[in-house]
């Protein structure tokens, strides 16, 4: 059996799950997939071998070891997929980091639409006490709030970029930090077509360093100011 293909989170959630009686044993297919378990139920035999005490030992030990040993990069997608696939889906992926955020979140975009399906569990986040910034070209951070965040308070702290003078470019990262402890590069914008139509790529890492300089690009960069 290989769980190497299985999010750190798709795992946490079966193990709950288990502990709390929601499968039961044999388990299904079906039941799996119900959960949004897809890679767990390609596995289903093999769990069934173990019965639930030794798939719950083999959980612990997984977990245990992801925890304390180098977590590895995940492959997040937007697009169509084989049968299987060790990658997650974006919007998922975008929505988890929202969830579980209990400090901080930085979000750098080119591009926002749909807000309330794509925004929506930042904005549950900033209501449990989260605070946001949120870094865009400076002409997006300053109609944010007004074109993209219908949810009133709280609100994010914006940051606009704006270009030496005659230069052309624009701030097109996608990008987000969470906990300065998860970070998220894709090129997927915040879009409901970059969200579960386009193909896009990314990549999730759980990299405390990685974390920290990239907060520090956009923290530290006179190019960067506050709009909103």
């Amino acid at each position: 059996m290989d769980l190497s293909g299985v999010a750190t989170s798709e795992l946490e959630r079966f193990q709950t799950a288990l502990m709390g009686h929601r499968f039961g044993f044999p388990l299904s297919r079906l039941a799996l997939r119900g959960e949004g378990m897809e890679r767990l139920a390609e596995e289903v035999l093999a769990l069934n071998t173990l019965g639930q005490d030794g798939v719950l030992l083999l959980l612990g030990a997984v977990l245990a070891e992801r925890r304390n040993g180098t977590r590895r990069p995940e492959l997040v997608w937007t697009g169509p997929e084989f049968r299987w696939s060790g990658a997650r889906d974006t919007a998922v992926v975008l929505a988890d980091l929202f969830h579980k955020a209990a400090n901080t979140v930085l979000l750098a975009g080119f591009a926002f639409d749909h807000a309330a399906e794509v925004l929506g569990p930042l904005h549950a986040a900033l209501r449990r006490g989260v605070t946001c910034r949120l870094f865009a070209s400076a002409h997006v951070a300053a109609g944010f709030l007004r074109e993209h965040w219908p949810f009133g308070p709280p609100f994010p702290e914006c940051h606009g970029f704006s270009p030496d003078k005659g230069v052309f470019a624009s701030l097109h990262a996608k990008c987000i930090v969470v906990d300065a402890r998860w970070v998220f590069v894709t090129s997927a914008n915040f879009t409901d077509r970059g969200q579960t139509r386009n193909i896009e790529v990314g990549v999730l890492l759980e990299d405390s360093h990685l974390a920290a300089v990239l907060e520090a690009q956009f923290s530290t960069g006179e190019w960067f100011t506050r709009v909103a």
